[in-house]
């Protein structure tokens, strides 16, 4: 499948969510869950220019969050999330928001259980 395919791309993507959301956090990322109409888990990022100033960081999060969550797709139900990061995500190392973000997946219920 596509990797495109994972992630929403127009505003159009944003406006067909359904509500409610469930949010949850820790000290680096904000997400908000909400039921799914696809057969896919679908993944959405918010980096606002408020919290993060320059475009290459807001980039270099974007781009670090969807090598995480393609790295671990099949282990999603399926699920809408909106991932909103905070300024701190991008001074850390990837591994540690991997395993930062893969925690607060897992607190969120959205881990498939092996």
């Amino acid at each position: 499948m596509k990797t495109r395919a994972f992630f929403f791309k127009s505003d159009e993507d944003y406006s067909k969510l359904r509500f409610p959301f469930r949010p949850y956090s820790n000290q680096f990322l904000r997400i908000r869950v909400g039921r799914a109409d696809q057969n896919r888990p679908r993944f959405g990022f918010i980096v606002p220019k408020k919290v993060v100033g320059k475009v290459v960081e807001r980039n270099l999060i974007k781009r670090r969050l969807k090598a995480i969550l393609l790295k671990n797709v099949e282990h999603f139900k399926t699920v809408d999330v909106l991932i909103f990061p905070n300024k701190e995500a991008g001074k850390i190392k990837f591994c540690e928001l991997e395993e930062q973000t893969l925690a607060l997946f897992k607190k969120a219920g959205i881990w498939k259980k092996e």
